[in-house]
């Protein structure tokens, strides 16, 4: 009789100091449990093995502007890397998106389009984040598989605003925070669009600045949720 493996978790991690993503993949892993393989690559490299993947984690910061600041710090992807990234969405396996990962990468047009929600670094309208402080983020019950069992939850954190979501991609918000008036989505799915044939399951979940958000346990919950929706 043959054993059916685990699925196996890519986590992308990287960037600057204050996103300790590496730290936050290694939590995610032990809530995860035995169920799941996960290994962690650092910037690029996870796009030399996604052919493995059965669930990429995007978590690192990696941005064209962050060379201003310091001179080398920052390497595009090359062909290859997106052409690895393209076949990886166009066969249907999900992509979960976390925090900052959405502001990587920024000089790719193909990587934006791939993950469907961005960051604007630029521009009227640019996208922004509220200074840390705590947050209420309002959940509420929904037949979401990826919201069940969450609830309004209270955490440390920043909150993005004025996110750029692709024409071709209409994800669904299953929670929000409010900030200086607005009602901002903390919790996003979707399925299929991203101008890719095939494209599957993707989350986002905008909160995790720290490992302060973290100690949050709607967090442990929304990630549980998360990938086990993704990989149903």
């Amino acid at each position: 009789m043959i054993s059916k493996r685990n699925p196996l978790i890519f986590f992308h991690v990287g960037g600057p100091d204050f996103h300790p993503v590496a730290d936050q993949a290694r939590l995610i892993q032990t809530w995860l449990g035995d169920s799941y393989d996960c290994a962690i690559h650092d910037n690029r490299v996870v796009f030399d093995h996604l052919q493995e993947a059965d669930l990429l984690v995007l978590m690192g910061l990696f941005y064209s502007g962050s060379n201003a600041s310091c001179p080398g710090s920052y390497t595009p992807l090359e062909p290859r890397h997106e052409e690895a990234l393209s076949a990886y969405v166009a066969s249907g396996r999900p992509v979960l998106l976390h925090h900052g990962a959405i502001a990587s990468y920024d000089d790719s047009e193909v990587f934006k389009r791939l993950i469907g929600i961005n960051w604007v670094w630029s521009g009227e309208g640019c996208t922004a984040h509220s200074p840390i402080a705590e947050y209420r983020v309002s959940a509420p019950p929904s037949a979401h598989p990826v919201i069940e069992g969450v609830g309004d939850y209270t955490l440390i954190d920043e909150l993005y605003y004025n996110l750029h979501i692709h024409p071709r991609f209409e994800p669904a918000a299953h929670a929000w925070a409010e900030f200086e008036g607005q009602r901002l989505p903390m919790v996003f799915t979707g399925e299929g669009g991203r101008g890719t044939a095939g494209a599957g399951k993707l989350v986002y979940l905008a909160n995790g600045h720290d490992l302060r958000a973290f100690e949050c346990p709607a967090m442990r919950q929304l990630w549980t949720n998360s990938v086990r929706w993704l990989l149903s």
